[in-house]
């Protein structure tokens, strides 16, 4: 098979995978939801406890995506920096922004809410401990299936370069784990090469850390929320 037939063979796989699971997870009960969204959140947060984690790159949610409200707000009881992406539809990048409140944000590209540029800097710092992405499909691997637009890829390159600096060095690189339901665990996620794999996924069943089965030993940190 040639090279441009294996890449319209992988297309085709990634377009049936978003359109199935897409259905899926919008068929989740909004209750059901809810309650998925709160359990994986404490995991997310009893993660960044044992990990001493201070700053975090988090989304905020669209449609039928996990829910990262409690974290966010369990993020800023604690004295956590919030991180949030602004999406540039014209190059498909991504700039980040710090908020320290909901109101800090304005409907953006898409329709997501997303950190108002009139309101705020850009956030410049040294990249956060941790990025929390969402996504349509995951595996236990690393492999991750987005909506196809390349904006966390890219920003995964843009991040993998400013890491290179002795700051950023001392603390080492930041964690990529993505946030799903436990529905939207699969086999196997059809990856290219530019396709950025992920140290993880959280769900609302725990942790699962890429390449081996679901970590234990993590309270669920429910009771934060």
């Amino acid at each position: 098979m040639s090279k441009f037939e294996d890449e319209n063979k992988q297309g085709s796989l990634k377009r049936q995978l978003r359109e199935q699971m897409t259905r899926l997870r919008n068929e989740i009960p909004p209750k059901e939801r809810s309650e998925c969204s709160r359990q994986a959140c404490g995991h997310a947060s009893a993660l960044m406890k044992q990990h001493l984690f201070k700053s975090m790159m988090i989304y905020v949610p669209f449609r039928s995506e996990l829910d990262t409200r409690p974290l966010v707000e369990w993020a800023w009881q604690e004295g956590i920096r919030v991180i949030v992406p602004r999406s540039i539809p014209e190059s498909r990048a991504m700039e980040l922004y710090e908020i320290r409140s909901w109101d800090e944000l304005s409907p953006g590209a898409y329709g997501i809410m997303e950190p108002d540029p009139k309101r705020l800097s850009k956030y410049t710092a040294i990249p956060p401990d941790i990025f929390w992405v969402p996504g349509l499909a995951f595996d236990r691997d690393g492999g991750r299936l987005g909506y196809g637009g390349g904006y966390y890829d890219r920003l995964s390159g843009v991040i993998e370069h400013g890491s290179r600096t002795e700051a950023a060095e001392d603390r080492g690189k930041p964690w990529w784990i993505g946030l799903g339901y436990d529905i939207q665990l699969v086999d196997r996620v059809p990856m290219d090469e530019h396709d950025r794999r992920l140290d993880g996924v959280i769900t609302e069943k725990g942790y699962y850390r890429a390449g081996s089965a679901r970590s234990g030993g993590i309270s669920d940190g429910t009771e934060s929320f």
